[in-house]
């Protein structure tokens, strides 16, 4: 008979599901039996019959008051409508069963747990947790459960302790493995999550997170190789991850690995149109899209997908501007340290005309022992106030810029790593600008100018941002190298052979990070090399595992691996010394080389540069126009490759440039390295933005300031 009653239900569940009217006619009256309520209820939740399916279950908890079942059946239903009613009747279910001494009080404790957790009540849901781990202390989903309310509380030390015992309890557990190196993995502790993270995949093999994961924690130990693989795995599970697709791309550029070059650019272009059609956010970060042949009016829309998502709730308008003596200016960055951007600003900034400026820093990273170096002090001597941001919220570091009444707030992150476009979008500053850190357009309305230059972007590209431009002459950054490396205009500079650089080659140089570099490019640089048998290509060895992929390519295309010359970083007070044996340093179209062109400049090594349409690919221009040198700019890819031939070939015409170089950079008149005059071009454009919002103009003009 109950098999009977079996069959009956799955064939009046199938012609249900086939015509949906017929579930309007299913009810349940008081005076059917339990089984046949069951029964019922079963056909009205497969047919999503909501109504009648609450009425049902009640009827039903009404004649068996002890089925913990039943009451979770029904306090699931009614959640999706009522989640305080549904509350209360999982109260009522563990007051009928635990008073009856039934089994299932445990499920309708985690039940009630997960409820309030949702409802936000946090201390009445930590006991839930708590009573159900109680309840069942062998059961690792119960610590588990616990763990994860703790780790969304940002408990961190009492959600480790609770997945550790999870896994303790079962160390089969792919899902307990994989949330240790969660936690391991949110606290920075990267190479703790590592082995438990691998464990998790070993575990789960098939599953698509944990193996998403260990990707992830490879990539931020700059594992890059292993990275690849991982991301490659995660895609073999899932060909739709969007996310690993682009992280496959960017690790598989990280290390030169341009084997499927072709077809990840192809996947890269499809996500990034078909994310702007749907109108979304896109898998692929703006950064990202800097480093890939991404177009600059997809960039822009790739921008908009990521200011669209930080929309936030803006403070209300400031006061009416009226000028005051002191412009108060905030600088917002993650880099007040010993980083390329942290080493220029601890020389910019103190610039200021303290008579008319005031500036205040505020840290988006934390302190760092290691890191910090000697510039975060630096920041705090030379300012009227660092101001810890890392551990608030945007709302909370809104209110604190708002509370030191910022006239001008410069954002120098963009979308670069540890960005807070969120907090920008809330827009606590009276004026909002973008300046160096991410050189191209964030797509938002947070920022009113982005700081260029007449070259970086000229009129006919300025289109492809959202902010308007504010230009300062021919270069938007003086190099702070007169300040920071003046051993270069009189120590006696490091020779080739202490330097383990041939002697009588010929050396072409890049000094960027290797991910710039791209499988054209370096076609190009290996044809300079066959056209010029006497040289060499010094690169530096970052990361270290582009090495091989590097070597096996140029074997592949008959240069000999010899001719590529990899060396390590140089510590930062010998490094120009170094630098300076290059003869002629090749850039980086796709991605120009910024602060490293400089460095080769002040250094005395020609910079050959290409200029691309994206600001990041425009840098190299402005610093030989700065610098009066059109000569070392090209037009396309083929001149690019003849002129450094023949600067290789004919020397004399090389060192003319060089000297003409050397000239140029004591010339004062010249703002490549004239720090002061810069920054007085540039305290003259913050003044300008202020008047232009004081009139409710700043966001519709551009601001050009050229040096007087």
């Amino acid at each position: 008979r109950a098999v009977g009653m079996e069959l009956l239900v799955t064939l009046l569940l199938s012609f249900i599901l086939a015509h949906p009217a017929a579930s309007q006619t299913l009810s349940c009256t008081k005076k059917m039996k339990l089984r046949d309520i069951i029964a019922t209820s079963d056909l009205l939740e497969a047919s999503d019959s909501l109504g009648e399916l609450v009425k049902c279950l009640k009827i039903a908890v009404a004649k068996d008051k002890t089925s913990s079942q039943l009451w979770r059946r029904l306090s699931s239903a009614v959640v999706r409508y009522d989640a305080v009613e549904a509350l209360r009747l999982i109260e009522d279910g563990l007051a009928a069963v635990e008073q009856a001494n039934a089994p299932g009080s445990v499920g309708l404790w985690a039940m009630k747990a997960e409820f309030l957790d949702k409802l936000g009540s946090d201390e009445q849901a930590e006991a839930a947790y708590k009573e159900t781990r109680a309840l069942l202390p062998q059961s690792d989903l119960t610590c588990y459960n616990l763990g994860f309310f703790y780790m969304t509380r940002n408990r961190y030390d009492e959600a480790l302790a609770a997945f550790l015992e999870a896994a303790k309890l079962n160390p089969r557990s792919g899902r307990n493995a994989e949330a240790v190196g969660a936690v391991y993995f949110g606290n920075g502790m990267e190479e703790e999550a590592l082995p438990w993270m691998r464990k998790a995949v070993e575990l789960s093999p098939d599953e698509p997170n944990a193996r998403m994961n260990l990707a992830n924690a490879l990539g931020k130990l700059e594992k890059s190789n292993e990275a690849v693989q991982a991301y490659m795995n995660v895609l073999r599970l899932d060909p739709t991850n969007e996310d690993a697709a682009c992280k496959y791309a960017y690790f598989s550029i990280q290390v030169c690995n341009w084997k499927d070059y072709n077809n990840y650019i192809k996947t890269i272009k499809t996500i990034v149109k078909n994310s702007i059609r749907q109108g979304r956010k896109s898998s692929l970060t703006p950064f990202n899209g800097l480093i890939m042949p991404i177009s600059i009016s997809d960039q822009l829309l790739l921008a908009r997908s990521y200011a669209s998502a930080s929309r936030a709730q803006q403070l209300p308008p400031p006061s009416r501007f009226h000028r005051r003596d002191r412009v108060r200016v905030g600088y917002l960055s993650a880099d007040f340290r010993n980083h390329p951007m942290g080493r220029e600003l601890s020389a910019l900034l103190p610039l200021h005309n303290r008579s008319d400026f005031v500036f205040i820093c505020y840290a988006q990273n934390p302190p760092h022992a290691v890191h910090d170096g000697k510039y975060r002090k630096m920041f705090v001597d030379s300012s009227e106030a660092l101001r810890e941001i890392n551990p608030l919220s945007d709302e909370e570091a809104a209110k604190m810029i708002r509370d030191d009444q910022i006239d001008i707030l410069v954002d120098l992150m963009g979308y670069t790593h540890g960005a807070r476009e969120g907090l920008l979008a809330m827009k606590p500053g009276r004026v909002q600008l973008g300046f160096k850190g991410y050189m191209s357009t964030t797509g938002g309305d947070f920022l009113s100018h982005l700081v260029s230059d007449a070259v970086s972007v000229p009129p006919e590209l300025a289109v492809f941002y959202s902010e308007k431009q504010l230009q300062l002459g021919m270069l938007f950054s003086s190099s702070t190298h007169a300040i920071n490396h003046p051993e270069m205009l009189s120590s006696s500079l490091i020779s080739r052979k202490e330097a383990g650089l041939p002697d009588k080659m010929f050396i072409f140089a890049c000094f960027n990070t290797l991910y710039k570099i791209t499988p054209t490019l370096f076609l190009a640089w290996l044809k300079i090399l066959k056209n010029v048998p006497k040289s060499v290509l010094w690169l530096l060895e970052e990361p270290a595992d582009a090495k091989a992929h590097l070597c096996n390519f140029a074997r592949e295309r008959g240069v000999d691996c010899k001719r590529l010359i990899f060396t390590k970083k140089v510590p930062l007070e010998k490094h120009l010394q170094v630098k300076a044996n290059a003869d002629l340093f090749l850039d980086t179209p796709m991605y120009n080389a910024h602060s490293t062109a400089a460095d080769a400049l002040w250094a005395g090594v020609p910079v050959l540069t290409l200029a691309r349409e994206k600001m990041a690919a425009r840098v190299g221009a402005s610093l030989a126009l700065s610098l009066h040198m059109p000569e070392l700019i090209v037009r396309n890819m083929e001149e690019y490759v003849s002129v450094a031939t023949l600067l290789a070939r004919r020397r004399r015409k090389l060192q003319r440039i060089r000297e003409k170089l050397l000239r140029m950079r004591k010339d004062n008149k010249v703002r490549t390295f004239d720090v002061q005059g810069w920054m007085a071009s540039f305290e003259r454009s913050l003044r300008i933005s202020l008047d232009l919002q004081s009139l409710s103009l700043h966001s519709h003009f551009h601001i050009i300031a050229y040096s007087q």
